[in-house]
């Protein structure tokens, strides 16, 4: 009865995770999410460094109370500029020496 009891306590009873990082893709594009206890979750996304093709650059997107969703990215990332052209798309525009204002 004491080691179900000290389970129940320990591991049943609900604990708030005190870091947590989720790991997705939305609209192609690498994303993550980090929460840190007693914080909201920090959205933040993944973009090539249009500098040196082998850098990337970490931009934060947004916050949230819940636990994001895909579609939670793919709105945040829908209304920046950065992101404004999927991965591809800016791909074949460094390929063919663009910069997108054209």
């Amino acid at each position: 009865k004491g080691k179900s009891l000290a389970k129940e306590v320990i591991f049943d009873g609900g604990y708030q995770e005190t870091y947590v990082l989720l790991k997705t893709s939305a609209r192609g594009e690498d994303c993550v999410a980090l929460k840190a206890y007693p914080y909201n979750w920090q959205l933040y996304a993944f973009r090539e460094d249009d500098s040196w093709p082998y850098g990337t650059n970490v931009l934060w997107l947004g916050s949230t109370k819940e636990e994001p969703t895909s579609a939670n990215f793919s709105e945040l990332l829908n209304v920046r500029e950065e992101f404004k052209l999927n991965k591809n798309m800016r791909y074949l525009q460094r390929m063919r020496g663009g910069n997108g204002d054209d």
